[in-house]
């Protein structure tokens, strides 16, 4: 997992019922969201030649962007989605998968976006605490641990530069400075992490019986994981 607080510029400058006349929107920090992903999963999947790529976004705007690879509606938006196509272009990897996945579904994401405060009962000081709230709230099969990866300052000024319309070239693209490091171990391969991932996606509603429950879990899960793969 990975984290990033937004710096107060930026934060000042999101749109909002509160500040209409804000030069940043919500789709915009989801956009570069996405890219910062993508740029880590190149070093701790190492993304190779015909890799295929499948991302998961709550934020409808941004899978259409991906989508379509344009984004007329957004200037920033339409950077980032240049920063992304090089940098596929350059890993040689397939088309950017981009899936929607409803809001409520989305908490694994939440946590690590909301850690700073804006969430109290997810509030981490540090990566540590990140790690225990992960490791209890979705403990990994086979007693694995979470671990974290840190984007470079260099890295984050790249996408910052972006946010703040300053501009960046395809060199500084093409030939990124170093994206960050992984703290902590890698984790073998698993096939079935994939499904393991969506299980925990799905609301659970105290209201019901456990085994109603289980039966609800069981089959939107089952419904969750054919749609996607119908989709990729």
């Amino acid at each position: 997992m990975f984290r990033y607080e937004w710096p107060p510029d930026i934060k000042a400058s999101l749109v909002s019922f509160d500040n209409p006349c804000g030069t940043i929107t919500n789709s915009d920090l989801e956009m570069a969201g996405l890219l910062m992903l993508y740029l880590i999963m190149e070093v701790v999947c190492n993304l190779i030649i015909g890799a295929h790529v499948a991302l998961f976004s709550d934020n409808q705007p941004t899978v259409s962007w991906v989508k379509r690879l344009a984004a007329k509606s957004s200037l920033i938006a339409g950077q980032l989605l240049r920063a992304l196509v090089l940098r596929m272009k350059k890993r040689g990897t397939s088309p950017l998968t981009p899936l929607h996945i409803p809001g409520p579904q989305n908490q694994m994401t939440d946590i690590p976006s909301r850690s700073f405060g804006s969430e109290p009962k997810w509030h981490c000081i540090d990566d540590s605490d990140l790690l225990a709230l992960f490791n209890s709230k979705f403990p990994l099969p086979k007693q694995a641990s979470w671990t974290v990866f840190r984007p470079s300052k260099e890295i984050c000024m790249k996408v910052l530069s972006v946010l703040r319309m300053k501009g960046t070239t395809m060199e500084e693209w093409t030939q990124p400075p170093k994206i960050g490091k992984h703290i902590g171990k890698f984790g073998g391969r698993s096939s079935s992490l994939w499904e393991w991932t969506l299980r925990y996606r799905i609301p659970h509603l105290g209201t019901k019986s456990v085994h109603s429950l289980d039966l609800q879990h069981s089959n939107e899960l089952a419904t969750m994981v054919e749609e996607n793969k119908f989709k990729l």
